[in-house]
């Protein structure tokens, strides 16, 4: 945002120089960019956050500095002069998409006269970079850049029907912008039509079928409220940006929308004359709410380590458009005040904290002052997630950050988690890279083949984070459309047993066992790994259908020549949003037991279509809570002698008790549950 002093010194007079201004503004988050001599004028930019739009206007910015600068504000109360006739008999407003516009109002200014813009006008918008067009034309720029709402000039003798019908554009619909290029739109556009075509792109830029011209006498002026993602996706879809369309995705001020229109007008009147009629032809209702934040006596103290009076934090929040509307004692209870309309970003005590610590500036506070800390009781997903970053950092793996988007090349295989194409997206957020990933394993390859590239053939990486998934139906109006799974994945160059293992460690941290539930490990086949070297984990609990919450194995030679590389790679990805729930991630600690450890193998012969994951689980059931190991010590097949389709599982059990040193006879009581739990479970046979 590029100010103009000399237009700023019509709000507020600072009797400073410039780099003090410059540095209470950067001070209280208005950051410093450049400074510029133009002309007897200066043009500071500042960089405005996405949250701050009330200071995409010189309003907003000289409401901040007659607050740093304890100086008086001076708003224009415009009042532009109504003549005869009346707006509503010469323009019908009609809102048929209430979603993407709330609200639409028009004012009509007949008998103007379209010229050049007097000095001062054409002077302030040189300052700020914008350059002249025409009376009406750089009104209506200068009371955008003078309050932050965007406005716009319709030639009321072009619109057909004298209608403005505000409606969502049809696929394929043409239309010709100001700057005449056409474009074909789409049904997620919103546009501003008379009675039988588009005239505007609504918030983005005007239609050159309606533009105000020498010949125009008539003026409709437009001032309306816009949804931000429609205009957002008709700015970026069309490649389109325009500085309205910078505001309207911002979500400017509600109440700006009656004001801006007043002040244009009264300007058009001053810079080109002409009669406005009476009122506005309005459609819808405005939309927003104002937050009512309570404020503790004492928490500003408490989080900034600074006293600041009551009387001093009192003008802070009044001087930023806060409303006091306590009742009782501020001195004792919470003082409750009501945010400004341009403030919707402020809505929680710590936000009103925030505005009270920047305008008083914080380096007022002292470094070494001790803070009062809150403890925090975090949520269960925060609980899990950090749980199982712990899990894969204490197992050597590096966190990586990769991007959303990826390229086709890399969504040549289907997703673990559902089988919906990919979500493209429009236009490209990223060169090359336009879908939104259904998995994260294709993207950690392509970062283990940049560190190989690179030399660092150790580089284990994990990532925790979202991919998208298109639902099978569309979303309801409870549910949306795209689903987005959390998921925690790695690659590694490790064995697909390794791999298991670390998928193991994660979920056994995170406690899923201990939560209630059994998991079962069985083969699986997905586009993403080798056939045969891959398997996924199921979670079962109570009455719930199983679930799959877990896949690794080898990636596949697809996935890893998409990404560049040539050497083996496993990975695996972990459905961490279906173990929100099924998570104890308390551990309780245990003495080891005093006593010795009894070791036994038994030998079953099962079919070889029975998975190990079964046997396991019908050994921990019978032994209880003495079986401290269970492990394969071996498995081979002899059709001559174990029959065809039969294998031998030579199984370890180490058996330890807390109570005392285990006997023979119990370690074989222990053993013959075992053997008659795998009978009944898998058929298993006790081999000789």
């Amino acid at each position: 945002m590029i100010i103009s002093l000399n237009w700023l010194a019509d709000y507020v007079q600072i009797q400073a120089p410039t780099e003090a201004l410059v540095e209470r503004l950067l001070m209280a988050g208005l950051n410093h960019e450049s400074t510029e001599t133009v002309g007897a004028d200066t043009a500071v930019d500042i960089e405005v956050t996405s949250n701050r739009p009330d200071c995409l206007g010189h309003i907003g910015v000289a409401r901040e500095a007659a607050l740093l600068f304890a100086r008086p504000l001076h708003v224009p109360d415009p009042r532009p002069l109504e003549g005869a006739g009346r707006a509503v008999e010469s323009v019908n407003v009609e809102i048929r998409s209430l979603d993407v516009c709330p609200f639409y109002s028009a004012r009509v200014i007949r008998g103007v006269r379209i010229g050049p813009s007097p000095q001062w006008l054409v002077d302030r918008l040189a300052t700020v970079g914008v350059e002249s067009v025409n009376n009406v034309v750089d009104v209506t720029n200068y009371v955008m850049l003078e309050c932050g709402q965007p406005l716009h000039a319709f030639d009321l003798a072009k619109l057909r029907g004298s209608r403005i019908v505000v409606r969502r554009a049809v696929d394929g619909e043409q239309f010709t912008a100001l700057n005449h290029k056409t474009y074909a739109l789409t049904g997620q556009m919103c546009v501003i039509a008379d009675a039988e075509r588009p005239v505007a792109l609504a918030g983005v830029m005007g239609g050159a079928d309606s533009e105000i011209s020498a010949d125009t006498a008539d003026v409709l002026l437009e001032s309306a409220q816009f949804a931000p993602l429609a205009v957002r996706a008709a700015a970026r879809g069309l490649v389109l940006q325009s500085a309205s369309s910078y505001r309207f995705e911002r979500t400017p001020d509600p109440a700006a929308v009656a004001w801006a229109s007043r002040r244009a007008a009264a300007l058009i009147l001053e810079t080109a004359g002409g009669t406005l009629e009476q009122g506005m032809a309005t459609a819808g209702t405005l939309a927003g709410t104002q937050a009512t934040i309570p404020l503790q006596p004492g928490r500003v103290a408490e989080v900034l380590g600074i006293d600041i009076p009551a009387a001093r934090q009192h003008a802070i929040l009044t001087g930023l458009g806060f409303v006091d509307t306590s009742r009782g004692d501020p001195a004792r209870e919470p003082g409750l005040w009501l945010a400004p309309t341009w403030r919707r970003d402020v809505f929680r005590e710590i936000d009103l904290v925030e505005e009270i610590g920047r305008i008083e500036g914080y380096d007022r506070v002292p470094e070494d002052r001790s803070i009062t800390a809150r403890p925090i009781e975090l949520s269960a997903r925060e609980v899990m997630i950090r749980t199982a970053s712990s899990t894969f950092i204490g197992a050597g793996f590096c966190e990586a950050l990769t991007r959303s988007v990826v390229s086709e090349t890399l969504e040549t295989t289907a997703s673990p988690w559902g089988g919906s194409p990919p979500l493209v997206v429009q236009p490209a957020l990223v060169r090359g890279a336009d879908r939104l990933r259904r998995t994260l394993l294709p993207s950690l390859v392509e970062a283990r083949a940049g560190n190989l590239a690179v030399g660092a053939p150790h580089g284990e990486l994990f990532e925790v984070a979202r991919a998208y998934l298109a639902r099978a139906r569309a979303g309801s109006d409870h549910e949306s459309p795209v689903e987005e799974p959390l998921l925690a994945a790695f690659v590694t160059g490790g064995s697909f047993f390794a791999a298991k293992g670390v998928v193991e460690a994660v979920l056994d941290r995170l406690g899923v066992l201990r939560a209630g539930g059994t998991i079962a490990c069985r083969p699986v086949e997905l586009d993403l790994f080798i056939r045969g070297r891959a398997a996924e984990f199921v979670l079962a609990r109570g009455a719930e259908a199983p679930k799959r919450i877990a896949v690794f194995g080898e990636m596949s030679p697809a996935v890893r020549a998409a990404a560049g590389i040539t050497g083996t790679v496993t990975g695996g990805e972990i459905r961490l949003d279906r173990l929100e729930f099924a998570v104890n991630a308390d551990r309780t600690l245990r003495r080891p037991s005093d006593y010795p450890a009894v070791e036994r193998d038994v030998n079953l012969v099962v079919a070889d279509t029975v998975p190990w994951a079964d046997i396991a689980a019908a050994i921990q059931a019978a032994a209880g809570p003495v079986l401290e190991q269970c492990r394969i010590a071996q498995i081979w097949q002899d059709a001559e002698r174990l029959g065809a389709g039969k294998k031998s599982v030579v199984v370890t059990l180490r058996l330890r008790s807390d109570q005392g040193t285990l006997s023979g006879d119990d370690a074989n009581r222990v053993v013959h549950a075992v053997v008659e739990a795998c009978s009944r479970a898998v058929n298993a046979t006790l081999r000789a």
